[in-house]
């Protein structure tokens, strides 16, 4: 399946694209499983995830790029199907673009989870996901 017809859905549940949260799964090195319910933004064929520079994700995505997407609630409950990716951390050039575009889907929560990062001393880090190719 392209990766633009597994972001508009083709089975049961919510969309990946029209999701407010996905539950970001990366692995440990022992291949333990680590869900996190986060804000995303769709940009052309991969999304977007905004994450602090403290985030255990990161170490996680430094072994391992292989994650796993699924459309969810703010509490992780699980809406639609799962999809696999690969993630790469993007350079500091790539945090404003995405974070406006993070701010315009996410009126409320984009602005004030910056907020709050700033406010802690957190900067913000932006992880791209490209949907792997499933035939």
């Amino acid at each position: 399946m392209h990766p633009a017809a597994a972001l508009a859905g083709a089975g049961p549940g919510v969309a990946l694209a029209d999701a407010r949260f996905i539950d970001l799964v990366t692995f440990r090195r022992s291949g333990e499983p680590v869900g996190t319910p986060v804000l995303f933004v769709v940009d052309d064929e991969r999304i977007l995830v905004r994450t602090a520079h403290v985030a255990g994700k990161l170490k996680r995505l430094a072994h391992t790029a292989s994650v796993e997407l699924t459309p969810c609630d703010s509490r992780g409950r699980r809406l639609g199907p799962t999809l696999s990716g690969t993630a790469r951390v993007l350079g500091p050039d790539a945090v404003r673009p995405a974070l406006d575009r993070l701010h315009a889907k996410h009126r409320i929560a984009g602005p004030l989870f910056s907020a709050l990062r700033r406010t802690r001393g957190q900067r913000d880090v932006i992880v791209e996901v490209r949907l792997d190719l499933v035939p």
